[in-house]
């Protein structure tokens, strides 16, 4: 086993921002410092004449970077010191050169917001005005109620997140307030309103109807909308308060779940763009893009559906919109000919691709397709100007590259690669080792799978072990986007497959909602028939040590069926952070998760759409959802420890002891049920328990250990 292998591949760059000017990109990167176990952020300029890069230089400190709309410009929000020594600070930039303002915010707030739900750093159009998200600053009075008065996190991922709030900076007088509003809903992805400093558009977050604040990373679904906030100018507001009052007014229905708001200007018309699914029901929906005149007036009445969801698409048709955390790309519009597009990354079966949406008739059209079978995806958008955009690609093979789009007026586009990772010459050749198709199953559509093969192994028509990794989610999907611990499985001598099951996004509505309700079945069913084909196409065997499991979250959920209900086939599995039993929904961040997925009703109410204060109608009262024995029994049965007792395969277990989103004692009571039941081979059951880390276990020791023990795992099953 070569931990080099796993550095090489891990240390790889990866693109996280760029912004695009006239005549350079300013791009960053994160890097993984496996010496300082470390993650790292890297910047360089990149001309748009001749595609040259400066030299690297290392950020340090810096939270978050936006710039003006003239680009000219930079808000910095920055943290320097340790822990017990904590500074924060808002820096305003001209041309990246001269400090215009450097205001001191460490008694005023908690920690920034950077996020991918409550990023706000952006300027007015005036650019006197910028605003951002930070942590309400605690109390500190000694014997204050206040400090233990019960708050809610915001969930799985946003650690340390309790209480955002929205403020506004001056830096020319150098006035920071936050905005005050009446409404039980805290806001985010805030951003102003054209050619106006008073008037901002944002998403807003509820709790559940039982003041539940639920997860909200990777969950669409939930009770949020788009309202608008409109500063109030009266004698309250004085010039010295810590303060502003905001009038609030929700723009958006009750019955969607909506994000992202995007504010687009062009030829003297101003669109308010965001984007939807149903509140409740499938964590991860089909989305649909809706629009809203704002030029001279807000009215919601006028709102227009873009881009509506699409049921079940015609082979090779655009299958709808599957975003990711981040939504619509910060800056996506491009003009392009004569008319006025947005441009976004979104799921299209195994890959992501980017896709021109018209601004006047919501018309789809892909612009990165499949061209002569190499398998790319396309999984972000950095920046858009004029008629150029800056996206990152990769494919399971090859990392990461930055690369430039020119939109040519006769409607072709040209790419201009301006960054990309550079390898020793024997990782790019183990690379060049390895191949990559998708294999249809049949009768099971849309269930397909991503196969990983070495290429003399098929030469010399030999079946290597296969690793088999299905996706969490379970509304989520398997892409042919670059993963290091993929390609370090496979580099270790194993096909590797990566299958999409009924339920992947990426496919059509009909295949998301024909999930629900048959979470252990035909999920389970997808998987079990896909490693079957691959049998019968001789990518795979049977046998002791051939075909291995690997899998976290929903994936965990799904190898815990796996081992159980086929023991016969599957000799050996890695769980990372499983839902063992469905019933025990203890302290996840999800509690709708363990009723909705599994066909049993957990509705979520909004507050309805103008809602504008207390002394307006408020969202729908719904009685609390609780696991009942008739509830539990119908989750027990659904869920892997329904089949514990007929599992023979090895089992290692990886926890989080900080996982928000699935409680730890999932996966250690299952390791102790199958300590009890296996006392004839203990040393087939293992757990590695990680200290602080989360659902992803995406720290950087942990990570490390995490893909070299499951090599490792895997490697005593050899034969």
């Amino acid at each position: 086993m070569s931990t080099e292998t796993y550095d090489e591949l891990t240390a790889v760059p990866v693109p996280t921002a760029a912004f695009l000017h006239d005549h350079v990109i300013q791009a960053h990167f994160s890097i993984i410092d496996h010496g300082r176990n470390v993650k790292r952020t890297l910047s360089k300029s990149i001309s748009l004449d001749s595609f040259t890069a400066t030299p690297s230089e290392e950020v340090i400190g810096v939270v978050n970077t936006a710039y003006s709309a003239s680009g000219k410009l930079k808000a910095i929000l920055r943290e320097t010191g340790d822990e017990k020594d904590k500074k924060r600070l808002v820096e305003i930039w001209n041309n990246d050169t001269v400090l215009l303002a450097c205001k001191d915010v460490s008694d005023v707030h908690g920690i920034f917001y950077a996020d991918a739900f409550f990023d706000s750093l952006c300027f007015s159009d005036s650019e006197k005005y910028i605003t951002y998200v930070a942590e309400k600053k605690k109390p500190t009075e000694k014997n204050s109620f206040e400090k233990f008065k019960y708050s809610q996190p915001f969930g799985e991922g946003l650690v340390g997140k309790y209480t955002p709030v929205l403020f506004l900076f001056d830096w020319q007088t150098d006035r920071l307030v936050s905005l005050d509003y009446d409404a039980p809903v805290w806001f985010g992805q805030a951003l102003f309103g054209p050619s106006s400093d008073d008037k901002i558009f944002a998403t807003g977050y509820e709790t559940a109807s039982d003041e539940r604040l639920l997860g909200i990373k990777s969950c669409y679904n939930r009770p949020t909308g788009i309202w608008e906030l409109i500063i109030a100018h009266d004698e309250k507001n004085t010039t010295d308060a810590d303060s502003l009052k905001c009038h609030v007014s929700k723009l958006t229905a009750s019955h969607i779940s909506c994000r992202s708001p995007r504010v687009i200007s062009s030829n003297g018309k101003s669109t308010l763009l965001w984007v939807s699914q149903p509140t409740g029901g499938a964590h991860g929906a089909t989305s649909a893009l809706h629009s809203l005149d704002i030029t001279s007036s807000v009215e919601p009445s006028q709102t227009r559906t873009l881009v509506d969801t699409v049921w079940e698409p015609a082979e090779g048709d655009f299958p709808g919109l599957y975003l990711l955390d981040s939504g619509l790309p910060r800056t996506p519009y491009v003009h392009w000919g004569e008319g006025d597009y947005i441009v976004t990354p979104t799921n299209w079966g195994s890959r992501f691709t980017i896709v021109l949406i018209s601004l006047y008739d919501g018309t789809v059209k892909e612009l990165t397709p499949v061209v002569d079978e190499k398998l790319l995806s396309w999984s972000a958008i950095m920046a858009s100007k004029g008629n150029k955009l800056v996206c990152v690609r990769s494919s399971l093979t090859n990392p990461f590259e930055m690369v430039l789009g020119d939109l040519g007026a006769s409607g072709s586009v040209s790419w201009n690669v301006v960054h990309k990772a550079v390898l020793s010459e024997q990782l790019q050749s183990r690379l060049n080792s390895l191949t990559v198709k998708i294999v249809s199953i049949p009768d099971r559509f849309p269930t397909e799978t991503i196969l990983i093969q070495d290429k003399a192994a098929l030469q010399d028509h030999k079946i290597l072990p296969c690793i088999s990794i299905p996706h969490g989610g379970p509304h989520g999907a398997n892409v042919v986007s670059f993963s290091a611990p993929v390609c370090f499985l496979a580099l270790e001598g194993y096909t590797v497959s990566l299958p999409n099951y009924t339920g992947s996004t990426g496919y059509g509505e009909k295949y998301i909602r024909a999930l629900i309700g048959q979470c252990g079945q035909l999920d389970v069913g997808d998987c079990i028939e896909s490693v079957r084909h691959l049998v019968k196409i001789g990518a795979a065997k049977e046998g002791r040590g051939n075909l291995l499991l690997a899998g976290g979250s929903h994936g965990g959920f799904l190898l815990g069926h796996l081992i159980g209900q086929y023991p016969e086939v599957f000799t050996s599995a890695v769980l990372r952070n499983p839902v063992i039993s469905a019933g025990e929904i203890s302290t996840s961040d999800i509690q709708d998760w363990y009723f909705s997925e599994f066909g049993l009703d957990y509705p979520l109410s909004s507050l309805p759409l103008g809602y504008t204060g207390p002394s307006t109608s408020s969202k729908v009262i719904i009685p609390p959802r609780i696991v009942t024995p008739e509830v539990y029994s119908k989750l027990y049965h659904a869920s892997p420890i329904a089949h514990i007792h007929k599992v023979t395969a090895s089992v290692l277990l990886l926890i989080g002891d900080s996982d928000q989103r699935v409680a730890p004692t999932q996966g250690i009571g299952y390791y102790h049920a199958l300590r009890a039941l296996r006392t004839d081979s203990p040393d087939d059951i293992e757990m590695l328990i990680f200290p602080g880390e989360g659902h992803p276990l995406e720290g950087v020791e942990a990570s490390k250990v995490v893909w070299l023990r499951t090599a490792k795992w895997f490697n005593r099953e050899a034969v």
